[in-house]
């Protein structure tokens, strides 16, 4: 049994909670399949130029995961090392990234959840492969954990993407949007649910009201001025505005819920908890209106949700969170996606809508459909 087990897009902190619920879940989901075993070590793989810098150490974290106590081993190589490697074949058999390279186990790629594709552009696309082209060059087996494959608009992007998913001994997805391009290829899959399935939920001491209604709120949508996606949500705070207020004249408590945010350094127009605070601050009535402030952690965020009895939510994992916690849960869409995954999970598209460019005119229409799936699943 050899010492690593390389995950690519490997994160547990990060901003966003969706992205680091799927690094939980990687861990949890390697382990039940029987890939990582005890005595094995993840690591992450870190590329540098200035040897003289401190991000440029190797260092080991321990880290605890549903009970499980999991050392990840942060590898930094210098480019210049690794450019000998993947271009030249040239690799000293002495030195200790030849070491390294010799104990991974399993190469195993994330891919952001849905970045196996070009959507995002061939850049975005191709920065995803260093891992796996690590794991070709130096014949070691790989594994795609659950995820979207594709869609590919350029031929070249999608033959590299077939030869990677050719070459990889395990393939992992979480809906059957390629499918039909596996099947052709003869490449072997197994349809799962999204890794942050995997992920258990960390209870945290809040008090939750019974009964209570969650929104997650989108810092990308409410302040509409994110890349690609700027200018697209501008009736997206009235949206949440209204959709408090029909809630409250319901009568039931509403918790707001950021999913991307840094407690500390907020992300400049994509923070979710500035977008609670600010939605809270507008809000005339406030009675019963509560904002999850705090630094949570992915599993306990997914806990908080769990313990809503209805939830909508504008990010897709917050989303997730719902979903695989048995919460009763309406998407606000800004993607396709959203359509296909809760398909995907045994749910219904009619419990999402997109919300990309609508007017004033339709937020009545956006909420009318809510209240009719709120009230389908309340008499039942």
């Amino acid at each position: 049994m050899k010492k690593y087990i390389l995950i690519s897009d490997f994160h547990l902190n990060e901003n966003n909670r969706g992205t680091a619920a799927l690094g939980y879940g990687a861990v949890s989901f390697l382990r039940q399949k029987g890939f990582l075993r005890d005595g094995q070590m993840i690591a992450t793989l870190n590329v540098y130029l200035n040897p003289f810098k401190s991000k440029s150490r190797t260092v080991v974290e321990e880290v605890v995961i549903q009970g499980n106590r999991i050392q990840i081993l942060h590898y930094k190589v210098n480019l210049i090392t690794l450019k000998m490697f993947m271009i030249f074949g040239i690799l000293l058999p002495f030195s200790k990234f030849h070491k390294f390279l010799k104990d991974i186990q399993w190469v195993a790629s994330i891919n952001g959840g849905d970045g196996f594709s070009d959507i995002y552009g061939n850049e975005m696309f191709l920065s995803r492969l260093l891992c796996v082209n690590l794991a070709m060059k130096g014949n070691i087996k790989h594994i795609i954990l659950p995820q979207t494959l594709g869609p590919f608009e350029d031929s070249l992007m999608k033959n590299i993407a077939i030869k990677i998913l050719k070459y990889s001994s395990f393939v992992f997805v979480r809906d059957r949007k390629f499918t039909k391009e596996l099947d052709s290829f003869g490449i072997g899959y197994e349809v799962t649910k999204d890794l942050s399935a995997y992920m258990s939920p960390e209870p945290v001491d809040t008090k939750i009201n019974p009964g209570s209604v969650g929104i997650n709120i989108s810092g990308l949508a409410y302040s509409n001025n994110y890349m690609a996606l700027k200018g697209q949500f501008y009736n997206y705070p009235s949206l949440i505005n209204q959709l408090i207020e029909t809630f409250q004249q319901m009568g039931k408590s509403i918790y707001l819920i950021p999913h991307s945010y840094n407690f500390n350094e907020p992300e400049f127009n994509n923070d979710d908890l500035i977008a609670c605070v600010e939605t809270y601050k507008s809000l005339k009535n406030k009675d019963r209106v509560y904002v999850v402030n705090k630094d949570l952690r992915s599993p306990q965020i997914k806990y908080i949700i769990s313990k809503m009895s209805f939830f909508i939510g504008t990010r897709m994992h917050a989303n997730f969170a719902a979903i695989y916690t048995n919460v009763p849960v309406f998407g606000l869409a800004y993607s396709f996606k959203y359509a296909g995954a809760f398909e995907a999970n045994g749910l219904s598209a009619k419990q999402t809508y997109m919300i990309n460019n609508i007017s004033e005119d339709d937020i009545p229409k956006v909420i009318d459909e809510i209240v009719l799936f709120y009230n389908k699943v309340k008499s039942k």
